[in-house]
């Protein structure tokens, strides 16, 4: 009777193993992700802030929501594509009053 119940749950553990294994490698292994920081730099600060799509720039309407940037946007928007780069913020930033 042992040897009957051996054999008949010896697969059944073995398959339950397996499919659980299966699922278990199916998923991909994140490593853990650093707590974003806060910028040190207040333009940066800024910067970040205002660019709510997280492209790395900010478009004329991302712009508006800092008055003194978006006054002088065409002004600042050097390459003229219509949206500023950190380089183009920061180099205008940097020059404001």
């Amino acid at each position: 009777m042992i040897r009957t119940l051996k054999q008949s749950l010896v697969p059944a553990v073995a398959a339950f193993l397996l499919a659980g294994g299966a699922a278990w490698a199916q998923q991909p292994v994140q490593p853990p992700q650093p707590a974003p920081q806060a910028p040190a730099d207040p333009a940066e600060a800024a910067f970040r802030g205002a660019d709510t799509n997280k492209d790395g720039q900010l478009s004329r309407e991302e712009a508006g929501k800092l008055p003194a940037i978006a006054a002088r946007f065409d002004e600042l928007d050097k390459n003229k594509d219509g949206a500023l780069s950190w380089d183009e913020f920061r180099a205008g930033h940097r020059a404001a009053p």
